[in-house]
């Protein structure tokens, strides 16, 4: 019997400490096997955007505190959801005997307690829907606890709602009613949630002032974020294409992965944001009364990278109407509606 020899890739001994700069920013199948899994072309951004920054202050005030909760408010289009997330993996990383979880509420009628709560069970990452009430909530009480206790002395948890508008009577009950089950068990529960500036979670309950009153036990005051507001803005997210590497450990930045020549010659995607910032205030719609959305910022951001790459050179750069092709790119295809779907 003959077996097959077995290939162990040097990167999975050694990272990537024993791969040259070379191997990456050169034409070679290692550098389009990463293009194809680079987190710069990626749809669901990672970058921690001002607004972001902005939240996670006030987010981890609320968490050291031990405070009720917080509730912000956001325009959908303003990255709400990657600020959540973003807050969530800061957290972690800063505080990681805290555990988090990310629970997205949905227009679907939860009608029933068990419903609610095998909702709930899935964002906490439990396998096991079936049964009835009381052990569905001992098992949501539990794999709070236990993960907890896999982190080490940690007695806080925070449970971040996403589009919480959506949320209704029997959510905002079989909540309340987790964090006093918890409460007993010596766990502090926290409740962050996201909602479209100018809803509230009761807006689509049939009992509102019931649901104003359980809102009231989850936080104290309202939090407006805002969106991308000037030129700055823009700076700080291209300043994180110039700094964040890719792979991790080979000291290559994203610029420097698309731009290598240019990238060595002292250019950088951060002087770039006045430009950008006059582009997306030009070509987007309605301009002074919308703000730029994040995602026409990064679609435009992701279509000059991948476009300039091909024509690197020591003395590069870009002009203002790069940008406005790239914002205008962005436009179309996030608003585009193949012809058989037009109504």
């Amino acid at each position: 019997m003959t077996l097959e020899p077995i290939v162990i890739d040097q990167t999975e001994i050694a990272g990537w400490q024993g791969v040259s700069k070379r191997a990456i920013l050169e034409d070679t199948p290692l550098r389009r096997e990463l293009l194809a899994v680079h987190p710069a072309l990626e749809k669901r951004q990672c970058i921690a955007t001002p607004m972001a920054r902005e939240m996670y202050r006030t987010f981890k005030m609320a968490v050291l505190l031990g405070e009720r909760g917080a509730y912000y408010m956001g325009s959908p289009d303003d990255g709400r959801t990657s600020a959540l997330r973003i807050c969530m993996q800061l957290l972690d990383n800063e505080y990681p005997k805290i555990a988090s979880y990310y629970h997205c509420s949905t227009e679907v009628a939860i009608l029933s307690e068990k419903v609610a709560l095998q909702d709930m069970l899935s964002s906490a990452g439990h396998e096991a829907l079936s049964g009835t009430v009381i052990p569905l909530r001992e098992r949501l009480v539990g794999k709070i606890v236990d993960d907890l206790r896999r982190r080490g002395s940690g007695h806080t948890a925070v449970w971040c709602v996403d589009n919480a508008h959506n949320m209704q009577q029997r959510e905002l009950e079989v909540l309340a009613d987790l964090q006093h089950r918890l409460w007993e068990c010596g766990v502090q529960l926290l409740t962050v949630m996201m909602t479209d500036a100018g809803s509230s979670a009761a807006g689509n309950t049939s009992n509102s002032r019931s649901c104003v009153a359980l809102l009231t036990h989850f936080f104290r005051k309202k939090i407006k974020l805002r969106g991308l507001s000037k030129p700055e803005d823009l700076s700080e997210i291209l300043d994180a294409f110039d700094t964040l590497e890719f792979p991790e450990g080979t000291n290559v930045r994203w610029t420097e992965f698309f731009l290598p020549r240019a990238y060595a010659n002292g250019f950088r995607l951060e002087g770039e944001g006045v430009h950008l910032y006059e582009a997306i205030a030009h070509c987007f719609p309605d301009p002074g009364n919308a703000a730029p959305t994040m995602g026409v910022l990064f679609s435009a951001i992701r279509w000059t990278l991948l476009r300039s790459a091909g024509f690197d050179q020591g003395d590069f750069h870009l002009l203002p109407q790069d940008w406005s092709r790239a914002v205008n790119y962005a436009m179309f295809n996030g608003h585009y509606v193949p012809p058989r779907l037009q109504t």
